[in-house]
Parts: structure tokens; sequence; C-alpha cells
């Protein structure tokens, strides 16, 4: 007797280079690293992250983001606002 196995499973998606400029060297570069308070453990990856970048010669900038809605969520813009135009390039999230 003879058995097949089907495999469910997707193929991989195929990604395209991304369009965005290579970072290269760290030394005297700002790099931003966002947080919210949703997900309190990922403040123990960003403090990974902020030894990593700062050992490689980077200044670290931590934002917190606030809410999105009425005028706290105004407040939450304009902070990002100033946190994106004060860093070279910026963590956003794990994207998971």
């Amino acid at each position: 007797m003879r058995i097949t196995i089907l495999d469910p499973t997707a193929a991989p998606a195929v990604v395209a280079e991304a369009d965005e400029p290579a970072v290269g060297s760290l030394a005297g570069k700002t790099v931003g690293i966002r947080l919210d308070r949703a997900w309190r453990s990922f403040e123990w990856v960003a403090d990974e992250w902020t030894a990593a970048f700062r050992a490689a010669g980077a200044d670290v900038t931590r934002w917190v983001a606030g809410n999105r809605i009425g005028e706290e969520g105004e407040r939450t813009r304009a902070e990002l606002e100033a946190f994106a135009s004060h860093v070279d390039f910026a963590v956003v999230g794990l994207g998971n």
C-alpha cells in the first residue's frame, strides 16, 4: 500500500530588492527606536539593539507612541513628526 501525503503550506513569497538605500556605517548616525506600551517585552529587544547600535558608534533615540485619537492623538502625531525628522533611520517593529 502506498500513501501520498499532501503538503498544505504555500511556497514562500518572492521578495523584491528594497528600494531604500543601504544604511552603511552606523558611526555618527542617529538611530530611532519606536516603542509603545502594548508590547512591553519589545523593550528588552530595544535595550539589546540600543547597546549594539551604540557599540557601533551610533546615537540612539527612543520614542514611545501614544494614543491615536483625540488630543493625545494630535500630540502623538506631532511627536512622531519630530522623532522622524531627528533620526537617520528607525526601527519601528519586528515585522511579525
